[in-house]
């Protein structure tokens, strides 16, 4: 199975930073499906997830809930092209989350096992989002500019008080979770 852990994003904050995707930038997740991935997993048997979570589950106990800040909705990566250019992103439409302490210490946290278990890290550093909407082409920071659904305000703010391995199928949905720490 192909899996990765995340943070559920809750209903209200999901369906105010859904508001905010401009018409046109592509397919827009369901609610139900809105996470920050705080490691990639790739394809795992079934006995090793259970292995892993087990370790998981060791490792965050006594971790206390975080608060996320998202800010709006914008191209992801913001700097896709291969020059850099502030001008082209990726194919994602996504809320970056604020780097917070808690949440780079989180992510470090659940790293800690999944070195010992082999999971290659992503070479690229940790970009903490939510993608909110996939294009089929190339996204533009002046389609952020231009959107007039966005949420009110510059940020999105909720506590985060559960942690979920996640089973992807094709298409990334979600098909089932398996909640790592229920409450935080």
């Amino acid at each position: 199975m192909r899996c990765f852990i995340g943070l559920p994003v809750p209903e209200e904050a999901g369906r105010a930073l859904l508001r905010g995707v401009p018409e046109g930038v592509g397919r827009q997740l369901p609610l139900a499906d809105l996470h920050l991935t705080l490691a990639f997993l790739g394809e795992r048997e079934l006995c090793w997830t259970q292995a892993l979570c087990r370790q998981l589950e060791a490792i965050l106990t006594g971790v206390q809930p975080l608060s996320l800040k998202l800010t709006r909705g914008g191209p992801f990566p913001p700097n896709g092209s291969p020059k850099g250019s502030l001008s082209r992103g990726g194919r994602l439409w996504a809320a970056r989350a604020l780097p917070s302490p808690a949440l780079m210490a989180l992510h470090e946290r659940i790293w800690r096992p999944l070195d010992d278990f082999g999971v290659a890290r992503d070479e690229r550093a940790f970009q903490p989002h939510v993608t909110l909407a996939r294009g089929r082409h190339r996204l533009t920071a002046k389609m952020a500019n231009e959107s007039e659904k966005s949420p009110p305000g510059d940020h999105i703010e909720f506590d985060v008080h559960e942690i979920v391995l996640y089973e992807s199928r094709q298409g990334y949905r979600p098909r089932w979770r398996q909640s790592l720490k229920s409450r935080l």
